[in-house]
């Protein structure tokens, strides 16, 4: 953290009165320190939680008056920690060997980045003490974020990224400024060490989610395990307020339990349908549980609420209309109770996330009252599974953020992803896929939503669509995965060093998926044509006898062709 008067060629040095930690806790740790020169006094407070997440709090005052160069904040980075970036109007994948960013909260949800490869990264935001959480999705221009007092310092901050030497310095400056005696800024920052957790990858393979209502016994039919019960539906009608068919959906989860199945439920903080019986109650209090907007949308709304409000989803059918919530409030805590309702007197399995408006301290409370013991939950099974599903928000209406960097927080919290519409799957690179759809780096796995995913790429990640969405049924991979034998497989993607197989094409890629004397290899294509490959195979490292080995590519329907191929023979991709 450097400090620079105006005219000097050095930083300010400091004089330190030490570190003091204040709390101890199993899964908290917070400390205290306090340093000052002639000039200025800054005090420092932060915590470190056991989910990796970092909190600082940087309040600099100014004992007299004094004019400054600049106040920045360098991370330096190996150039192995931060391989990829996600952020800053950046998409997802190679980080650029030299970048620029300013500050533009008009059009652009930024205030950070995330820095890393697969097995080690940082995310790293910057606020003051004003700081507000924007709205997400397609709302953010309606209430986008405040310029940081502190590091925007009237648009002249901004965020240097180069590589020096053997180093890679992520240069977060604030500019010049003239403070006078008495003045105060905070120079907050939060960070994210990722990944969170180990990869769950049985997880990924035993638990198939069905995205649909449907009878139980055609679900179980196709080999799926976990229902997600969507809004609009006979059990769960009307927007993110579960509570009023409440008796049906427990009749249905009931039967799914004794056929061994688990049901997941839309249920999210974003829009709050106008079917809630509090609707009117909480719109008494002003903005703290509604947005403000420009009104509009279903004419009940208009009717009824007046004006004032964002209009959100609404579903024609059954004529529910749903309205923006302001995005932190005390909904936050009927919506945590609300879930233990569900867990204990419903029995839900989870919740399917569609977008999250709220923050990792709701999360947090949400997981606790998800995977308290729920005497209904079959033995075996997986208590409160959370599934976050995001459109891709790289666009204006979102303000170019990455979907996984915007709720990387919650991540800590999540089993899977499902990103989702807009996602390109056919003209992005590999890099991409790995940063912003993947969930790699950051200990998860997902799944492919935009018409059907693409199986080939999907499935060097460990990715299928999920069933029965948007075509491409992902039922004949699953089968090949229980012949295979998927669980208890050790998966090494085509980004690690220790890969055992590659293909001699850059642009054609493989993951393996390796048993004690089998593995299951995963091949997908970026090249610009038709071409052929051979496997170049590490047997050693694969643990097979090649003279007993043989590679066969298995029938899937709708996916490729069986076949028998010899192990020098070219195979056509």
């Amino acid at each position: 953290f450097n400090v620079t008067k105006q005219g000097a060629s050095n930083a300010m040095a400091w004089k330190n009165k030490g570190v003091q930690f204040v709390k101890k806790d199993a899964g908290t740790v917070s400390w205290k320190a306090e340093s000052y020169n002639a000039d200025l006094n800054r005090e420092v407070t932060a915590s470190l939680e056991f989910d990796g997440f970092v909190m600082y709090s940087v309040k600099l005052t100014a004992l007299n008056d004094i004019h400054l160069k600049d106040i920045a904040m360098i991370f330096p980075f190996t150039k192995d920690a931060s391989k990829y970036m996600m952020g800053l109007g950046q998409k997802g994948g190679y980080r650029p060997s030299v970048f620029e960013w300013n500050w533009d909260v008009a059009s652009k949800n930024q205030d950070g980045a995330w820095i890393g490869n697969v097995n080690l990264g940082l995310q790293y935001s910057l606020r003051d003490e004003k700081y507000v959480r924007p709205l997400n999705t397609n709302f953010y221009l309606q209430k986008p974020l405040l310029l940081p007092a502190s590091w925007g310092n009237g648009n002249k901050g901004g965020i240097r990224i180069a590589e020096e030497n053997n180093s890679v310095n992520v240069n977060n400056y604030s500019g010049e400024r003239r403070m006078k005696k008495g003045d105060v800024l905070y120079y907050n920052f939060t960070l994210l060490i990722t990944p969170f957790h180990p990869i769950n990858t049985d997880f990924q393979w035993k638990t198939r989610f069905y995205h649909k209502y449907d009878p139980i016994d055609t679900v179980k039919a196709k080999g799926a395990s976990v229902i997600n019960i969507h809004h609009a539906t006979v059990i769960n009608p009307w927007i993110n307020y579960p509570f009023i068919e409440w008796k049906k959906m427990k009749d249905y989860i009931d039967e799914a339990h004794r056929k061994g199945l688990e049901v997941k439920i839309y249920n999210t903080v974003r829009e709050l349908s106008n079917r809630a019986y509090e609707t009117f109650p909480m719109r008494s209090l002003g903005h703290e549980i509604y947005s403000p907007g420009a009104g509009g949308g279903y004419s009940w709304l208009q009717e009824h609420i007046g004006d004032d409000y964002i209009a959100a989803w609404f579903v024609p059918r059954i004529k529910d209309a749903a309205i923006v919530n302001s995005g932190m409030s005390r909904w936050h805590n009927y919506y945590v109770e609300g879930m233990n309702w569900l867990v204990n007197q419903v029995g839900i399995d989870g919740i399917y996330l569609d977008d999250v408006a709220f923050d990792r301290i709701t999360m947090k409370r949400i997981k606790r009252v998800l995977t308290q013991n729920n005497p209904a939950l079959p033995a075996g099974r997986h208590p409160g599974i959370i599934d976050l599903h995001s459109a891709n928000q790289y666009n204006k209406r979102d303000g170019f953020n990455n979907s996984a960097n915007l709720y990387l927080e919650h991540f800590p919290y999540i089993n899977r992803l499902w990103f989702g519409e807009y996602f390109d799957y056919e003209n992005n690179s590999p890099d991409f896929f790995l940063t912003e759809v993947s969930g790699i780096p950051f200990g998860l796995m997902g799944e492919m939503l935009e018409k059907g995913g693409n199986p080939w790429r999907g499935m060097i990640y460990g990715m299928t669509n999920r069933m029965p969405y948007d075509g491409n049924d992902p039922g004949g991979i699953w089968k090949v995965w229980d012949r295979f034998g998927m669980t208890g497989s050790r998966m090494i993607g085509y980004w690690s060093d220790n890969c055992p197989v590659t293909t001699g094409n850059k642009n054609v890629l493989a993951t393996v998926y390796q048993k004690s004397k089998s593995a299951l290899v995963s091949i997908a294509s970026w090249d610009s044509t038709d071409t052929n490959i051979k496997l170049k195979i590490d047997w050693t490292k694969l643990g097979i006898d090649e003279s007993k080995a043989k590679v066969v590519a298995p029938d899937i329907k709708g996916f490729q062709t069986g076949r028998v191929f010899g192990l020098s023979e070219n195979i056509p991709v």
